[in-house]
Order: structure tokens, then sequence, then C-alpha cells
């Protein structure tokens, strides 16, 4: 299959803070700056960060009998690259909403993963494989 990118758009509440969160402390470039939205290379896909307060207010259900929000995004990335990004979460004092764990213990999809809020209240999960193309494995 040909590689394609993803995209996505995220309502935020305000431009500085996402500027902040996803440039500063996620290490992502942000590519054009407007009034009302900044897109965004995560991680080799297309993210915008449109203002809207009034959907960035949102509150998400649960998933299933866990605490963490159903509506969320993410990366999927090498080990060495998801321990620096936790660090420079934790630094940055960033609220997470499931910390950091380690999922499916023994089986090809092993992985440690944490989700976190950005400022505007989205929720972006970092899960950190040894080879990531292994998330998609059946097992």
């Amino acid at each position: 299959m040909t590689p394609c990118m993803l995209h996505l758009s995220i309502p935020v509440k305000d431009i500085a803070s996402s500027l902040y969160f996803y440039g500063e402390v996620l290490g992502c470039e942000a590519t054009r700056i407007q009034d009302d939205r900044i897109d965004i290379d995560f991680f080799g896909h297309h993210l915008v960060a449109q203002l809207s307060p009034q959907e960035a207010a949102h509150e998400s259900v649960k998933v299933g009998s866990n605490e963490f929000p159903l509506r969320h995004f993410g990366v999927i990335v090498e080990e060495d690259t998801y321990e620096r990004m936790l660090g420079r979460l934790q630094q940055a004092k960033v609220r997470f909403a499931m910390t950091p764990k380690q999922i499916f213990v023994g089986t090809p999809r092993e992985q440690s993963v944490f989700l976190v809020y950005d400022p505007s209240g989205n929720a972006v999960e970092v899960k950190g494989l040894a080879a990531p193309k292994q998330v998609l494995s059946a097992t």
C-alpha cells in the first residue's frame, strides 16, 4: 500500500497555548499560523488546530469501564521517541488522561502508552513500540 497522510482537524480554545503544546512540548512544526488556525506537521500527518472555544469545551465519554476519553488521537513511535516525549510532557507538567503503562505484554503488540490533554482538552495518545507496525498485529 502506498503511504498516505492522515488529515485531522481539532478544535482549540486559543492559538498561543496550542502552539506551545504542539510545538514546544510535543516537538511538532507549525507549518502555517493564522489568527484562527494552525497547520501542524504532526509526525508526518496534517493536523489542523482550529480556533473554536465552543467545540473545544466538549466532554468525552469514557471507553468502557476505563477512565480515558473515547475521543482521542495520537501517534505510534519507537520506544526512544516515546521516552523523550514522555520526559518533555512530564517536565511541562501536562495533565495526563492515562498515566504511562505497559499493555499487551508478552504479545507482538506489547507497548508503552499514555494519554495527555492538550490545553483545549483534546486527548492525545502516544504509543511506544520497538516496531511500530506491530500495533496492527492481530495477536
